[in-house]
């Protein structure tokens, strides 16, 4: 078995964005010149932005995605500003003379304030696509969904053919596994052509804050899109993922693997093979039902029936304004 290598046992990842403006950790264009390869000084502020429209104001999440332009340059952006989690290590610090309390109301021993806290103790994740394609304000969008029960028929009439002609890059994915982009981010990695795979935190994480803790596996293999194509010989690639992603989460985060909620996303948002490991006390999107899909549960379901995910109904959850759903309005899928 190739040697797998852990990359710095004790301190979190750097907060760092990615270089690659052009991609997006879960939606990505391809690599096609981007102004933050060419211009070190581009975007260090908001300075130029201008609102075009809100695209998604979720509260749950605390979150908001808006469609931008951006002064002297050509096309849109696509910003996604979402609150952090506390940092507890930081909490001394906000409890303290230097945020303001101002009154709503109070009533009895009970007092309702908003909280004017310091800049510095008060940042937000900013995530930024430029030049942002229709495929991005798709995803963004705020959209109604409906259910999809995806027979193997439909994934082979429909949906296989959505993924053999979509137009969603990988550049920036082989970028990663290339040793092009993001090497200072890497966790872990493993370097064996048939089971392994890189370590990197997601996009949605800062790695200041163990308690919303979310990484991405991406297997090295190029030839498996998604869970549909999984059978019994993948189970050593899944079961390497399973134990060794797990091990070094441990090993630099502290985290044990009874902590985590590992899974696969189907439909996943790119059609790369890619794990996702999150900390339980973390509401990552997409771990609903219809969504997610546990590794250990994958893992099982192939060892009790070789060929499972080529056999079975997949329900799953799609916007209205998807192209995949657009493909199976094409197909007759929504008649009444």
């Amino acid at each position: 078995m190739a040697e797998a290598t852990a990359k710095g046992a004790c301190s979190p990842p750097t907060k760092k964005q990615r270089t690659d403006d052009c991609s997006d950790a879960v939606d990505s264009t391809t690599d096609q010149g981007c102004v933050g390869d060419r211009d070190p000084h581009f975007l260090t502020s908001f300075k130029d932005f201008e609102v075009v429209r809100i695209l998604n104001n979720d509260e749950e999440h605390k979150s908001v995605v808006v469609e931008c332009q951006i002064k002297g340059k050509e096309g849109v952006a696509v910003a996604q500003l979402q609150k952090l989690p506390f940092n507890a290590q930081k909490l001394g610090d906000i409890l303290s003379s230097g945020t303001t309390l101002k009154t709503l109301f109070q009533n009895d021993i009970y007092y309702n304030k908003t909280a004017l806290v310091p800049p510095d103790l008060n940042e937000m994740k900013a995530t930024i696509i430029y030049p942002a394609e229709e495929k991005h304000i798709l995803r963004y969008e705020k959209q109604p969904s409906s259910f999809i029960q995806e027979t193997p028929q439909l994934y082979r009439e429909v949906t296989k053919r959505f993924i053999e002609t979509s137009s969603l890059g990988k550049e920036w994915i082989y970028n990663i596994l290339d040793h092009k982009k993001e090497v200072d981010r890497i966790v872990f990695e493993d370097p064996d052509p048939d089971t392994g795979f890189i370590l990197l935190p997601d996009l949605k994480w800062t790695g200041e804050q163990m308690e919303d803790l979310y990484l991405q596996a991406i297997v090295r293999r190029r030839d498996i899109t998604c869970l549909r194509e999984l059978d019994a010989s993948h189970l050593p690639l899944l079961k390497n993922l399973l134990e060794k992603g797990s091990a070094a989460i441990k090993e630099k985060y502290g985290i044990p693997a009874h902590k985590l909620r590992v899974y696969l996303h189907y439909q996943p948002s790119f059609y790369h093979l890619h794990v996702h490991f999150s900390a339980l006390s973390f509401e990552a999107p997409g771990t609903w039902a219809g969504k997610a899909h546990l590794l250990s549960s994958v893992i099982s379901n192939i060892e009790t029936c070789s060929d499972h995910y080529q056999k079975v109904t997949l329900p799953y959850t799609l916007k209205d304004n998807a192209p995949l759903s657009a493909m199976f309005k094409a197909h007759g899928y929504f008649s009444e």
